[in-house]
């Protein structure tokens, strides 16, 4: 069969852009007769004046997504192309480009949800027909991409939070506007990606069109990154709507919803003390001032009495003023951040407050507009802080004695009283902590407003210490009185009205050093509830001892006052009043370890008597004693070293005890240890009271007389050492001594006696005659 010229041309045509990579479709200019065609797909065709004008082309989404429609650029011919759906409304459309040099494709996107969609192909004048275009319907899945058409709050596409989304502006009056569920209290960052030349508009509304927060992307030549706002935003629903500021027609947008679950940012509207948002204590707050008119307050509850400490991080080129209001807006204390370029840290003030609740609110002073803050609290529950306001006699806060109180003057015409309860009749003393550059006025009044006594603290760069007044007051109630006198506003000060206990006698007051046991502090002459208080030292040192007394005298103990004599310092603290001066108090020292086998004598005969003492150290002293109590000092010594010796005259003639002590350095003398010694030598005998018989084929014999009963007797055969012959202890003034043999020729005995009590005697010698 022979095709028709017709045909061969269509055929020729197919065949060509077949091998172009094109597929040439015939269509119908009417969006009823749309030719179908796949995405991701190449086509082509062309415009013929007079036949097919238009071209149009259908497809479908299986999904939602976004769709990318190119076109082929050509030089010298100039097509329209269009996205439609079938009611003819135009999602997004492009003209392409007919430079002479052009090359490449035009091509816009849009996000669209899953459905059937037309293109609609024109011509921009004559120059366009029976020319070849190319073109191709581009599409990704994604749920991130900006659907059309979502111009309206009832059309707005969804947005899930911490993700971005693309999408492109159709025209200059396009909008596009997402809907976006933040899960809980938190804090929402809107951010867009900013392009050199290009402007677009960002807001974050609620459905009745309350703008929370909006933003503007910058267009400078270098910009890079993200344009982001933050603002603390309640549970809830809300959208986002992105416009053109400048030149974002057909030019695809990034944005984005972060999202950061929290309590701790402040969440619009809070500009007033009814939609305050609650602020935690001893937390940290973010926010930010949306406009020069914005502020945003906070209501913090005070469990108690107690210092709140309101802090705001500082930031160079910003200022904002902060303040603390009761529920009526009255004003406790405000202050401006610095600005300054070098600035860090966090400017703070503090004010004490009663139980109850405060709002904290925060505005613009200077720049601060779209600038992030960061405010936090801190509070510590406290009866010892001025409690605003307690600025007249009616209204003084009530305080005790003996206390450190703290506050600060609020302005130069602010004043704080105080309430002070005199218990008894006495010296009353008020003072106030110095600083460099600060000068309080202080004073003790009645209230008649007579004034006791009164002071200026010293402000001067170097100063230290304290301002202080006293003066005797009789029992009653009295008002401390502060005031600023020179540049103190909002600069903290403490103070203290006080009243000393009168000190203890030290006759009233007894202490018992003992050895192995505590040791005991008897007080006496004192009253109920007060409060004994024993030291170490004259100031500070260490706290031994402490008891509340329970009537008229008090018994404190402590393991140890010390070994040696020493002092103690003991005080009382009455009721109402502040403890008294320390009053020294002396005791002794513990007892002296005993002696034990550091003890030798020497009982002299014809001499003094020697006893040494070892082991001992210098200084201390050593006695010795005739009896085990009381008796008679026979001798003392004290020790210039790790021993002594001690003389007497007389330990005693014969065996006996004398009982030795020692007394160390700073301690009381040790028991008597009974030291035994030997007595004293007993005299020689005469060689006349010793009669020696030398018997023949008998005992021979010794015979001593003119000695006394229990004396011992002993014959030795030699001088010194030998043998031993014979010993007999006397029964009366003689005794005689029996001896197998002394030897047949003459010779000579050694003779001793031992009196009672006494040690033996030089030994005589006697002689005796051969045996006959």
């Amino acid at each position: 069969m022979i095709l028709s010229v017709r045909k061969m041309i269509l055929f020729c045509v197919i065949v060509a852009f077949s091998l172009l990579g094109t597929k040439p479709i015939s269509t119908y200019a009417a969006i009823s007769n749309a030719v179908p065609i796949e995405v991701n797909k190449a086509y082509s065709g062309a415009l013929h004046e007079g036949k097919n004008e238009e071209d149009f082309y259908k497809f479908s989404l299986p999904s939602d997504g976004n769709v990318t429609l190119s076109m082929k650029q050509k030089a010298g011919v100039t097509w329209n192309v269009t996205i439609l759906n079938n009611k003819g409304e135009v999602f997004e459309s492009l003209q392409t480009d007919d430079s002479e040099l052009i090359e490449g494709n035009a091509a816009v996107q849009v996000g669209l949800p899953k459905g059937t969609y037309f293109i609609q192909i024109s011509p921009y004048s004559s120059d366009s027909y029976n020319q070849r275009y190319e073109f191709k319907v581009g599409f990704a899945v994604s749920n991130n991409y900006e659907k059309e058409f979502n111009n309206s709050l009832a059309t707005a596409n969804a947005m899930n939070v911490n993700q971005s989304y693309k999408g492109t502006l159709s025209d200059g009056n396009d909008q596009d506007i997402y809907k976006v569920t933040v899960p809980n209290d938190g804090n929402v960052t809107l951010s867009m990606k900013q392009k050199t030349g290009i402007r677009w508009y960002a807001s974050i509304q609620t459905s009745s069109g309350k703008v929370m927060e909006e933003l503007t992307t910058d267009d400078s030549e270098l910009i890079d990154g993200y344009a982001s706002k933050e603002v603390g935003l309640p549970k809830g629903t809300y959208y986002v709507q992105i416009s053109d500021d400048s030149y974002s027609e057909n030019e695809p947008y990034e944005v984005k919803v972060g999202f950061v679950k929290s309590d701790n940012y402040e969440k619009e509207s809070n500009n007033s003390l009814t939609a305050a948002n609650k602020m935690n204590l001893n937390q940290s707050y973010k926010g930010s001032i949306n406009s020069s008119n914005d502020k945003d307050v906070y209501k913090v509850d005070l469990p108690s009495d107690g210092n709140l400490t309101l802090s705001m991080k500082q930031r160079a080129g910003v200022r904002w003023s902060v303040s603390i209001l009761n529920p009526k807006s009255q004003n406790f204390d405000s202050f401006i951040t610095d600005d300054s370029e070098l600035i860090d840290g966090y400017e703070t003030m503090q004010v004490g407050l009663p139980k109850g609740s405060y709002y904290i609110a925060v505005e613009p002073d200077s720049y601060s507009e779209d600038e992030p803050y960061e405010i936090k609290t801190a509070f510590a529950a406290t009866n010892t802080y001025e409690k605003e306001f307690n600025n007249t006699l009616t209204t003084a806060n009530s305080i005790n004695l003996n206390q450190v109180y703290k506050g600060t003057i609020n302005n130069s015409n602010d004043k704080d009283i105080y309430k002070i309860v005199v218990p008894n009749d006495g010296n009353v003393a008020l003072s106030m902590k110095q600083k460099a550059g600060a000068e309080w006025h202080a004073q003790l009044q009645n209230s008649s407003g007579y004034v006791y006594k009164d002071f200026i603290t010293n402000g001067d760069e170097l100063v230290s210490g304290n301002a202080s007044v006293q003066t005797w007051l009789k029992k009653g109630t009295y008002f401390a009185v502060i005031e600023n006198d020179s540049y103190t506003e909002d600069i903290p000060y403490e103070f203290i009205t006080s009243m000393k206990s009168p000190a203890l006698k030290a006759s009233q007051i007894k202490v018992t050093n003992n050895k192995g046991k505590d040791d005991v502090i008897a007080v006496s002459g004192i009253a109920k509830g007060d409060i004994v208080k024993v030291y170490n030292t004259s100031s500070k040192g260490t706290l031994l001892a402490s008891k509340t007394s329970t009537g008229p005298s008090a018994t404190l103990t402590t393991k140890q006052v010390g070994e040696k004599a020493g002092k103690v310092y003991v005080t009382v603290s009455r009721s109402g009043m502040s403890e008294s001066d320390r009053v020294a108090v002396g005791f002794s020292g513990e007892q002296s370890n005993a002696l034990s086998s550091q003890v030798k004598i020497t009982n002299n005969k014809g001499k003094d008597d020697v006893i040494a003492v070892s082991g001992i150290a210098k200084g201390d002293i050593v006695k010795v004693y005739n009896a085990n109590s009381k008796g008679t000092v026979l001798a003392s010594k004290t020790s210039t070293g790790s021993s002594a010796i001690l003389t007497t005259k007389q330990v005693g003639q014969k065996a006996g005890k004398v009982y030795v002590t020692v007394a160390r350095s700073g301690m009381t003398e040790s028991v008597r240890t009974a030291i035994s010694f030997a007595g004293e030598q007993s005299n020689a005998l005469q060689s006349s009271q010793v009669k020696v018989v030398n018997n023949k084929g008998k005992v021979d014999s010794v015979t001593v007389s003119k000695i006394s009963k229990g004396d011992v007797v002993k014959v030795y055969n030699a001088s010194s050492k030998g043998t031993l012959l014979a010993s007999k202890e006397s029964g009366g003034i003689s005794t005689t001594l029996s001896i197998k043999q002394l030897g047949q020729k003459a010779g000579k005995v050694y003779v001793t006696t031992t009196n009672p009590g006494m040690t033996e005697s030089t030994r005589t010698a006697v002689n005796y005659s051969a045996e006959r």
